[in-house]
């Protein structure tokens, strides 16, 4: 009730720019960052897994929304 009777009039206040550059930099960081993260997720299953078990998931593995 205290809200209908006063109404807020605040304007959204722009996004602020990250420190140290622009938001593309750091976009581009983080997508490096992110592809280096998967290749070495990569790397440690296939070290893990058996040939067997390699052969199993590269025939169930899903592609495109399967």
């Amino acid at each position: 009730m205290n809200q209908r009777q006063h109404p807020r009039h605040e304007e959204p206040r722009p996004a602020d720019a990250p420190p140290g550059g622009s938001p593309a930099g750091n976009l581009d960081t983080l997508r490096q960052q992110a592809a280096a993260l998967r290749a070495a997720a990569d790397a440690a299953i296939a070290h893990a897994l058996s040939a067997n078990s390699q052969d199993f998931n590269a025939a169930m593995r899903q592609e495109g929304g399967q």
